[in-house]
């Protein structure tokens, strides 16, 4: 008996039975804990592209003319879902839209980010207690930023020079959907001083800026590249007649046809000057529009030609223009060329050119806005004439409501009085924008 008792324990077999039956259940666990992780990482891996994809896609979107979050927050959703070969209602698509700053241009609205956070539930293969708070549900996210490029507003084309761009007394600039920049390397390349400010997107000095934190909305970023004169490839007509010589209407209402203007153009008294659709060419004089005199017209284009070109819009004026819509000036509402060695005038002191729509461009010339350079109310003399005007007190309403307006010249002065606003609704326009301003190039990438 105490021999086959001995016997009994000293046998081994059948013991891989009884290992199996102890481990299988764990076997078994980790087998379908694995099925489960690796179900759910590619349910993961697929929600994680599609999040991916859709934050590309929208940002790419945002600096598109009147994009609104909403219609965005939709199109994501069905993209997603196409993307993902589901039903919309099994993912949870959560949508948010970042800006540059929140305290500057965010008051626009200008949107610069897109995030996208995906999340749905996974089907498990092995039901397992514990492993389906894991694994049972997963969520992906990405960010998409908008930088550089965007939209152009303001270029100051000289490379050299202190002020150019320069803005006193208590002038304004409102860009807050789009971005100036000054191509001057000196060290005083953007000077805004006294009660005057800047408020942009982006404001990009190649050089420095001078001016307090009050004066930039927001501050400058500096050492910028060069933003190359995106209209070098625009050049006028050179003439070979002139269609009409030193015209001057005063007290009249009349309609201007297209065509060649020679010599000093002047427009004044209460004339309410129409221009019909056309290009208007000024060769070899300047447009005066003084003393209570109205300039309007739909579709045209202002072009000046040579050494003796200029213009020169009083205080006391109404002026209300948006540029060609077709042709070889479609989008430029006023035009300076290149040919000059001389310093011409070209100065918009209206207190009324709240319609101004399309480019202004003149890369060899300083563009003033405003005539009220010492900042004391009264509009300074007329260098021509040295007589004071302005029954407004020179205050000057500049590009209010134009769809857009967009500014390229060798050098911008904004005096005192001076609100200049620079509006950015391209699709909202019939009128063109060039190619170089307004949506331009820029570079879109993840971040997260």
């Amino acid at each position: 008996m105490l021999a086959k008792l001995r016997s009994f324990l000293a046998c081994r077999n059948g013991n891989f039975a009884l290992i199996t039956a102890l481990v299988m259940p764990v076997l078994l666990l980790v087998a379908g804990g694995g099925v489960n992780y690796s179900l759910a990482f590619a349910t993961q891996t697929r929600l994680q592209s599609a999040a991916d994809g859709a934050a590309l896609a929208a940002a790419r979107e945002l600096y598109l003319a009147n994009t609104k979050p909403e219609l965005l927050q939709r199109t994501i959703e069905t993209m997603v879902a196409v993307n993902l070969n589901v039903d919309p209602a099994d993912v949870t698509t959560e949508v948010s839209f970042g800006r540059p700053q929140q305290d500057t241009a965010a008051k626009a609205g200008v949107l610069n980010e897109v995030t996208v956070e995906l999340s749905m539930d996974v089907d498990l293969a092995f039901p397992i207690m514990g492993f389906d708070e894991m694994f049972g549900r997963t969520s992906a996210l990405a960010t998409a930023r908008v930088s550089g490029g965007g939209r152009i507003c303001m270029i100051a084309l000289a490379e050299t020079g202190n002020k150019i761009v320069d803005m006193s007394g208590d002038a304004q600039i409102l860009a807050d959907t789009c971005a100036v920049y000054s191509n001057s390397v000196a060290t005083i390349g953007v000077s805004v001083t006294q009660l005057a400010k800047l408020s942009s997107e982006l404001t990009c000095s190649a050089g420095g800026y001078f001016g307090l934190f009050t004066n930039y909305e927001p501050m400058p970023l500096t050492d910028c590249p060069a933003v190359k004169d995106p209209l070098v490839s625009r050049v006028a007509e050179t003439p070979t007649h002139c269609d009409h010589e030193k015209l001057t209407i005063k007290d009249t209402n009349k309609n201007l046809y297209p065509g060649i203007y020679c010599g000093d153009i002047k427009l004044s008294g209460t004339s309410d000057v129409v221009l019909l659709p056309g290009t208007y060419t000024f060769w070899n004089g300047s447009l005066r529009v003084e003393k209570g005199a109205t300039l309007t017209g739909e579709g045209v284009s202002l072009v000046f030609l040579g050494k003796k070109a200029g213009l020169q819009v009083k205080n006391d004026t109404e002026i209300a223009l948006s540029a060609s819509q077709t042709g070889a000036m479609a989008g430029i509402l006023i035009y300076a060329d290149r040919d000059t060695d001389k310093d011409r005038k070209f100065r918009i002191e209206s207190h009324n050119a709240r319609k101004m729509v399309g480019t202004i461009y003149m890369p060899e010339d300083t563009l003033t806005i405003g005539g009220d350079k010492n900042g004391d109310g009264v509009c300074d003399p007329d260098p021509v004439t040295g007589v004071v005007e302005g029954l407004f007190g020179c205050d000057s309403e500049v590009g209010q409501i134009s769809e857009w307006t967009a500014i390229v010249a060798k050098a911008v002065e904004v005096t005192a009085g001076v609100k200049l606003v620079l509006n950015t609704d391209y699709e909202g326009s019939t009128v063109p924008v060039p190619a170089g301003v307004g949506p331009v190039g820029r570079n879109i990438a993840l971040t997260r």
